[in-house]
């Protein structure tokens, strides 16, 4: 567990860098709950938009338990390599599992009320639950 605030002095760190100020930033999977959104904004970091994919929980779980090679990330249904050089590099992360991903999903859907109400006025959902070209 890190502090949360802690993460806003981290993640207020990165976006003060020239490459974020000029194309701008993108935060996946935070602020996790109420507290570290509360703290990113108190940390003068406030999006101008912010996204949720919306997805029934028997397709997300499969969809979260993927791939990776370097820094590009792969789906063993849905996105897999077509290089055979690529497919044999590939790892799955040692520290997820369907059950972990569950817990994950759990916290998510007891926080996020509070964190809907903080970012309403900037939030758009989006079906996910459509091929990847769609979304």
């Amino acid at each position: 567990e890190i502090p949360s605030a802690l993460w806003a002095n981290l993640i207020q760190e990165c976006l003060s860098n020239v490459d974020c100020i000029k194309r701008g930033w993108i935060l996946e999977g935070f602020p996790e709950n109420q507290e570290q959104a509360w703290m990113l904004q108190s940390s003068g970091i406030i999006p101008r938009h912010v996204e949720i994919s919306l997805c029934p929980q028997s397709k997300t779980i499969p969809h979260v338990l993927k791939t990776n090679s370097s820094f590009k990330v792969y789906h063993t249904t849905f996105a897999w390599p077509s290089d055979p050089a690529v497919q044999q590099r590939l790892v799955k992360p040692e520290d997820l599992s369907e059950q972990e991903v569950s817990k994950k999903l759990l916290e998510y859907h007891r926080n996020f009320p509070q964190i809907f109400q903080i970012y309403q006025k900037v939030l758009k959902s989006i079906n996910a639950d459509q091929p990847a070209v769609d979304v």
